[in-house]
């Protein structure tokens, strides 16, 4: 019997978000996965494409630590996982990011309880709009044309 849950949230139109869990009977983390295509805004040959990625990962993880809702999930406790390939990066073409966000949980609510979705939907609001979109290197797309 399949146990996890997940369905798409429609918060952007530049980015993909799913919301969902892997046992949604005991929901004890919920996961929000983030993913759109980044255009390099103007292609530095000698930046470290290495370093912005890691940057903005870390300013992600810095985020989500000084704005979660205490009463709802574990500060402390979460995974931020960005993938967006380095090598590759250049003007001509779109490349891949995948943002999977791990969230544990205080009360354990089901993640279709629309308390989780709204908390879920404002996280997902703000780290595109402090995080993704306040970088200066790339123009996140849903598409990759």
């Amino acid at each position: 019997m399949k146990r996890g849950k997940e369905f798409t949230l429609d918060v952007s139109t530049n980015y993909k978000v799913k919301l969902g869990t892997v046992d949604n009977k005991n929901p004890k983390s919920i996961y929000i996965n983030l993913s759109a295509w980044g255009e390099l805004i103007k292609e530095d040959e000698d930046l470290n494409y290495e370093s912005v990625i890691s940057k903005l990962r870390n300013k992600i993880k810095h985020y989500i630590n000084n704005s979660l809702k205490q009463e709802d999930f574990h500060k402390g406790r979460y995974i931020i996982d960005l993938d967006m390939r380095s090598s590759g990066i250049n003007k001509t073409k779109r490349s891949f990011m995948s943002c999977e966000i791990t969230l544990f949980q205080k009360n354990s609510l089901p993640v279709n309880k629309p308390y989780i979705i709204e908390s879920a939907t404002d996280i997902v609001n703000n780290v595109i709009t402090e995080c993704l979109d306040k970088q200066n290197h790339f123009t996140f797309y849903k598409t990759k044309n």
